[in-house]
């Protein structure tokens, strides 16, 4: 299993880099952060059908630039799960089930495959909220003051 991004995050962020004359998304990762973030805070994701199709994948690992924040980024997926899905936080087993369902420690990127693919549902609803808020901008830097404007108004 591999993280993904579909073929209209691709274009609207690389609509983003085209246009900026200052700085650019150094890699997919930051377009998917940004996205899985946004759809973490909403705590929404899009159904496990219309996760982003498996040739859209772009890469099966953390990358380096994030692999510091990866548990950070697992801790708000498990949250917003447990949110999502109305689990009282007293239910201590209920929450273990669930965490044991997201990650998996044999793995390279210590997410199970349904960890991978509730984050890339999370991502991909993520980018069409962010889509809907934000039309691409001339300049990255705008685009990512708009963008932290949007996640404090989620």
């Amino acid at each position: 299993m591999s993280f993904r991004l579909s073929k209209e995050s691709r274009s609207y962020y690389n609509n983003i880099n085209k246009a900026s004359t200052t700085n650019k998304f150094e890699s997919d990762w930051d377009k998917y952060y940004l996205s899985a973030m946004a759809g973490i805070k909403a705590r929404n994701r899009v159904p496990d059908d219309e996760e982003p199709p498996a040739e859209q994948q772009f890469v099966d690992y953390v990358i380096q630039n994030y692999d510091d924040q990866k548990y950070e980024i697992y801790g708000s997926l498990i949250v917003a799960e447990i949110e999502r899905e109305g689990i009282p936080w007293g239910q201590k087993e209920e929450i273990r089930q669930l965490m044991l369902n997201l990650l998996d420690s044999s793995s390279n990127t210590r997410l199970s495959e349904e960890g991978i693919q509730v984050l890339n549902c999370y991502a991909e609803k993520g980018f069409r909220l962010v889509r809907s808020e934000i039309t691409p901008q001339s300049q990255l830097d705008e685009f990512l003051e708009l963008y932290y404007n949007f996640l404090n108004d989620l």
